[in-house]
């Protein structure tokens, strides 16, 4: 079963991404910046790290884009 992005914001420069990824009863967050992508974070774990990367999370906006860049065999909706 894949994993599926059922929701993604970033930063209006895009510089920062957070997805919600659910794969089965599974749901957690995602954050993507640079090259770097940190998986399976609980909702204070993402708040944590954009609270450090001096982002506050009410400043996202919703995207409905792949992650650029793309990565391996990545579609839209799954992760």
């Amino acid at each position: 079963m894949d994993a599926v992005i059922e929701y993604a914001m970033q930063t209006p420069d895009g510089a920062w991404r957070v997805e919600v990824v659910k794969r089965g009863r599974s749901r957690w967050y995602r954050i993507r910046h640079g090259e770097n992508e940190l998986d399976w974070l609980s909702i204070a774990a993402v708040h944590r790290v954009l609270d450090e990367a001096g982002i506050d999370l009410a400043d996202l906006v919703e995207t409905h884009g792949p992650a650029d860049p793309p990565r391996g065999d990545a579609r839209p909706g799954v992760a």
